[in-house]
């Protein structure tokens, strides 16, 4: 398995008193590496799930059938330590690793420490993209902006289930590919998928990819017994998808991003 043969090792507190770092250095299938670290008992944001371990596997196994060299490439709710999206960095022509506010400065972190032994740091930039801040978000990106979007283990609160799907909407055309991969489970919560599958449905066609088991994903987080899904979705209708982000505008987000800044 390409990305569960690393090297474990704790380090240094990351600038919180008591607390602990992980890090890990994980192989791509061309002997390329890149570290990720993380803090013990870090929490939602701040630990690599188990999907964002199977999705960096499956951009790997397909950077050929993809052409990923060629292509820019987005991530949804990056958090501060995306095993997926740092090893996209290295796959793709460019990335933009994505997230609130709170979360950039460690993500910033994250990007340079990921490369430092590399020869040449990838294309990889960390930017602010609030799911429930739609009116940000079409300032600061446009349609079609990349080629490929990901997003691991996003499913998790139901109340922003509706906001994803717009932010989704107004990122995709019918040329975007876009890779989701979600547990069924984690350690004190299950995920409303089916739930989030329905809201997907009327705007996009989606394929099951990869199904496999948590077990040894090289998560801290895994459930041994649940499973974890790796989907493509792809949007049916610009049009439909227009209207629906209209409708999303008159009735308004149930939130703000306070703070709006790009790193």
């Amino acid at each position: 398995s390409v990305l569960t043969n690393y090297t474990r090792e704790d380090s240094a507190s990351m600038g919180q008193v008591g607390s602990r770092a992980t890090i890990e250095r994980l192989p791509l299938s061309d002997g390329r590496t890149y570290q990720v670290r993380w803090l013990e008992r870090g929490g939602l944001g701040y630990t690599p799930w188990p999907g964002s371990f199977m999705m960096a596997k499956f951009l790997d196994n397909k950077k050929d059938e993809l052409e990923l060299s060629n292509k820019k490439l987005l991530e949804l709710g990056s958090g501060s330590c995306s095993v997926a999206g740092l090893a996209a960095g290295l796959l793709c022509k460019e990335v933009d690793l994505t997230d609130r506010y709170e979360v950039l400065e460690d993500l910033d972190a994250s990007i340079h420490f990921a490369y430092q032994n590399t020869d040449a740091e990838p294309c990889v930039k960390a930017k602010v993209l609030d799911w429930v801040d739609l009116e940000f978000t079409e300032t600061a990106f446009r349609p079609g902006q990349a080629d490929v979007v990901i997003m691991s283990d996003v499913v998790y609160f139901p109340h922003l289930q509706k906001p994803l799907l717009h932010t989704l909407l107004f990122l995709c055309n019918e040329s975007t590919l876009v890779f989701w991969a979600n547990c069924d489970r984690y350690p004190e919560y299950e995920p409303n998928v089916e739930h989030f599958l329905e809201v997907l449905e009327p705007f996009f066609s989606i394929t099951v990819e990869e199904e496999r088991s948590q077990k040894g994903s090289g998560s801290p987080c895994e459930v041994r017994e649940g499973t974890m899904t790796l989907r493509s979705l792809r949007l049916l209708n610009s049009e439909l998808a227009g209207n629906e982000l209209a409708r999303a505008k008159v009735l308004g987000p149930t939130e703000k991003c306070i703070k709006r800044c790009f790193f």
